[in-house]
């Protein structure tokens, strides 16, 4: 077992946000079939956002991909009666356009959850999405906000918050504007925005012009940036970016991830890839005579 922020998880390996359906029931399937540690559940808005028109995703390169789909969900009342019974922790990500909306949803949440016993026992983080680049108000829009979000989101619940962040040049600053505000630790890293051209019309590809990239091609500023926060806070971690495989989990969790979300590699090669990287970690660990305390942050202190 592996403690993050005082709760239990079964090993480092989650699902990233936006992954996995807001459907219970198939939830309740992916948490029965594949263990994951938790899901990270679609970011939620105070109200419903239609997401962007088609095209939304498209490959870039082998393992690399870039999406925009806008932050589209049905919003934060769609939970009312939602039911996941599986053993698998949930985290809630949380979006919006302004400290207040922000606010409003998270004390949705504490409302909703009086009456849905599923959403008591099985929420067991709020994620703050203020890094997603596909929608001009929201997400890395409210980055600047990151202090008085977060202060105001501690205010209203007792869950632990973790705040997600972006590969930008002042991530680092922000990462501290977030503990001092409360968080308990950082998610890192979100997607970095970019721009795919038609090579026949010359116009964007996706929909929404810009989009975010993910994947292999992210790994690497991954790494960075979570050593780099790590080593200016040595605060709790959620790594993500790029990760297809056991070795490159390794090393987001060698550079101060606890735990490490899966996206990408999901969109790519399947539920499955949970289970293949969990396997060759769990292995690496024993041949090594490690325990995974040891590796967190060890290629931050060497």
């Amino acid at each position: 077992m592996l403690k993050v922020a005082g709760i239990e998880f079964k090993d480092p390996f989650i699902i990233s946000s936006g992954i996995v359906p807001l459907v219970d029931k198939f939830m309740n399937k992916i948490c029965e079939k594949y263990s994951p540690s938790a899901i990270t559940m679609k970011t939620l808005t105070l109200n419903a956002l239609e997401p962007h028109k088609p095209p939304t995703v498209i490959k870039l390169s082998n393992g690399c991909y870039m999406n925009a789909i806008g932050l589209g969900n049905p919003g934060i009342d769609s939970l009312g009666g939602f039911q996941v019974k599986s053993d698998c922790n949930l985290i809630l990500s949380i979006g919006g356009n302004s400290v207040g909306e922000i606010k409003k949803v998270v004390e949705r949440f504490e409302e909703l959850k009086t009456t849905n016993k599923a959403l008591r026992e099985k929420v067991k983080m709020i994620e703050l999405n203020l890094s997603s680049p596909n929608r001009k108000g929201y997400g890395e829009s409210t980055s600047k906000f990151t202090l008085d979000i977060t202060k105001e989101v501690s205010s209203v619940t007792s869950l632990p918050v973790f705040v997600k962040l972006g590969p930008w040049d002042n991530t680092v600053e922000l990462a501290g504007k977030a503990l001092e505000g409360g968080a308990k630790g950082i998610t890192l890293i979100n997607t970095l925005k970019g721009l795919a051209l038609d090579r026949e019309e010359f116009k964007p590809i996706l929909s929404y012009g810009t989009g975010g990239i993910s994947g292999k091609c992210i790994h690497q500023l991954a790494v960075r940036v979570i050593h780099d926060v790590y080593k200016e806070y040595d605060t709790e971690i959620i790594g993500m970016g790029g990760v297809f495989t056991w070795e490159d989990a390794l090393e987001l969790i060698a550079v101060g991830a606890k735990l490490v979300g899966l996206g990408t590699a999901i969109i790519d090669r399947g539920y499955e890839v949970i289970l293949e990287i969990r396997e060759g970690f769990n292995t690496y660990l024993k041949e090594k005579g490690l325990k995974i305390e040891e590796v967190i942050g060890i290629g931050v202190r060497k």
